[in-house]
């Protein structure tokens, strides 16, 4: 039992951080694997045309009979971050204790989203009074979206201030900041691409639109025109959340275990 709450307050060893990431990465995606394999193949899905979430609407043309699979699915990725995020406070309060808690509180308000984006499903139907269940779906995936860049980009930025400070001030330094580099390149080239291409889309649709209009043909929405191209949103955003969880996993390893007796934190 002791063991067992080191564990939940991300009290890991070099080789239980290992497994912890590989059971993590098997369920959660095990889940995910079902909820694809079982989504009705005469609804066609594909990351092409459905989001992410498609997977877990009950909508009839999405996945009425198995769309829990996704439920529980976001909602395991979402307990079982927490204790990640402490293990990652643990070690960035060598840099600075109310840095690693400000880290920690953005990266929690992820996994809070992810949470939501579990118990609200995206598909159409009353939930609360007139309030559809996708209206609030689509709320929490923006808090996903907000609290997870936030946390990336905070404790990026707490690595590039302790690189600063080392080379400034000769302080001792408990991070590979060359090794940590490596999964941050890899989200922000993917993510970066990914808001790129719809920013590009955005423009061209609206020529497009224009010229439409000019000639005097019917042009579709945004939406339905860049579906299975290459502008796709749900295209960019699956890719985007796959990108996400590798990135924590990668991160998470590539951080330093062990914690040095009486290092100094501020």
């Amino acid at each position: 039992m002791y063991r067992i709450k080191c564990l939940a307050s991300g009290n890991f060893n070099a080789a239980e951080i290992k497994k912890y990431v590989l059971a993590e990465a098997c369920i959660f995606w095990g889940l995910i694997f079902t909820a694809w394999m079982s989504y009705p193949a005469e609804h066609h899905y594909s990351i092409m045309s459905h989001t992410f979430s498609f997977l877990g609407s009950f909508d009839p043309q999405h996945n009425p009979k198995h769309w829990y699979f996704f439920s529980m699915a976001m909602a395991f990725w979402s307990l079982a971050s927490v204790p990640l995020v402490f293990y990652h406070y643990r070690r960035f309060a060598l840099i600075s204790r109310w840095g690693a808690a400000v880290g920690a509180f953005f990266l929690l308000l992820g996994s809070i989203g992810t949470m939501g984006v579990a118990s609200f499903p995206d598909a159409r139907g009353a939930v609360i009074g007139t309030v559809e269940w996708t209206k609030i779906h689509e709320k929490v995936a923006v808090l996903v979206a907000i609290g997870y860049t936030l946390g990336l980009l905070w404790h990026g930025g707490m690595l590039l201030w302790d690189r600063i400070a080392l080379r400034l001030h000769g302080r001792p330094s408990h991070f590979e900041h060359g090794r940590l580099a490596w999964p941050y390149l890899f989200w922000l080239a993917v993510t970066a691409t990914g808001v790129t291409n719809q920013v590009i889309w955005g423009v061209r649709y609206e020529a497009l639109k224009k010229a439409a209009k000019a000639a005097g043909t019917h042009m579709g929405s945004s939406w339905g025109e860049s579906l299975n191209t290459i502008w796709a949103f749900p295209l960019w955003e699956n890719i985007v959340i796959y990108t996400l969880f590798i990135f924590l996993a990668w991160f998470t390893l590539a951080v330093p275990n062990g914690i040095p007796q009486g290092a100094n934190r501020r």
